[in-house]
């Protein structure tokens, strides 16, 4: 097959599953769900959920084996558009991998933390086992730090969490490991678009992730200073080396003493620009969103394979969030209008 028809043909696979995503109306009927077995029951018969789901019992699956079903599908489908690629598809799908394996990891450091570990056994993404170096079996049976680190044993977040463990009984520093290793899966991805791609589509990749760090940067920022009051060097510590700001940029960013000041260092940027055509109910949502439209975009319009298969991942993210922020608002008997305002379409 010539390399246009084998693009045409990505990008023929991958706007047909987009196609299939939630519409409005599933939203507003998810909404209307009274129980965490409605949802599964809707998604069951009314969307092309029902793939995974046509065996699970809705009244006896619990919230997190749900939510490990939904993600599986996202994986599974990411890895199965690879193939097209001829190979260079596979060395992005590690930073989807990595991606998942560092939000695990997040995830049972913040269980341990509050002693809820226990919650963690549901969770378990066995889709994982087949491509993982973390010993995830073991995870799931951790219920300390030494245990916990045990597990990582043989993967490179072992090296990568050594300065972390924890002495005298004190606690992981959650933020700084997640800052450690989300830089280090950043860092793979932007050696692969070096690596493993070239011309007009590497200029593409870099253009895309560029526009998806400034989102995650002012985000952080944002967060630091609203909540924590952070000085300006912590504060650049915890943003990605790369993205499209000026060092003035970052400057003014970091040097802000409030979040107002964060939106006022940017107002003159592109970037900036961009933010006033946003609509947000809460700021620190604003990457969600960003990073939503611009992948949406891209499925549209992009002609390169990369780019079109990656932000595919990205806006099935967004569903797959949607979807358990509804789960949750379900289980807790939130307000359909509340949960509404976080649901990014």
């Amino acid at each position: 097959m010539s390399s246009s028809k084998s693009a045409n043909a990505v990008l023929a696979k991958v706007r047909a599953k987009y196609g299939k995503k939630l519409t409005d109306k599933d939203y507003s009927n998810l909404l209307s769900c009274k129980s965490v077995a409605e949802v599964v029951t809707y998604l069951k018969n009314n969307t092309y959920y029902e793939s995974v789901l046509r065996k699970v019992n809705e009244r006896e699956i619990h919230r997190g084996q749900l939510e490990m079903i939904l993600k599986q599908k996202l994986f599974e489908d990411f890895y199965s558009l690879c193939r097209y690629t001829k190979g260079t598809g596979e060395y992005f799908a590690e930073f989807i991998l990595q991606k998942d394996e560092i939000e695990q990891i997040i995830r049972f450091l913040t269980l341990l933390s509050t002693r809820s570990v226990y919650e963690y056994i549901f969770s378990m993404p066995d889709y994982f086992l087949k491509h993982t170096s973390v010993n995830f079996p073991a995870l799931a049976r951790a219920n300390d730090y030494d245990s916990f680190f045990a597990a990582l044993t043989g993967s490179p977040y072992e090296t990568l969490m050594a300065e972390f463990r924890p002495r005298n009984g004190e606690k992981v520093n959650i933020a700084k490991v997640e800052n450690k290793l989300y830089k280090y899966c950043y860092k793979n991805l932007y050696d692969s678009i070096d690596k493993y791609s070239s011309g007009a589509e590497q200029k593409a990749l870099y253009s895309m992730f560029n526009s998806i760090v400034d989102y995650l940067n002012f985000v952080r920022v944002f967060r630091l200073k609203k909540y924590y009051k952070e000085s300006a060097e912590i504060t650049e510590s915890f943003m990605f080396p790369y993205g499209t700001f000026s060092r003035k940029t970052i400057e003014k960013l970091c040097g802000a003493k409030s979040s107002s000041e964060v939106f006022d260092a940017v107002k003159n940027t592109s970037f900036g620009r961009s933010l006033s055509k946003f609509d947000y109910v809460y700021a620190g949502e604003i990457d969600n969103i960003g990073i939503f439209k611009l992948t949406r975009k891209n499925i549209h319009f992009s002609s390169f394979p990369l780019v079109v298969m990656l932000s595919y991942v990205f806006v099935m993210q967004t569903e797959y969030n949607n979807i358990v922020s509804i789960i949750e608002g379900v289980r807790y008997n939130i307000d359909a209008s509340k949960i509404e305002t976080i649901i990014i379409t």
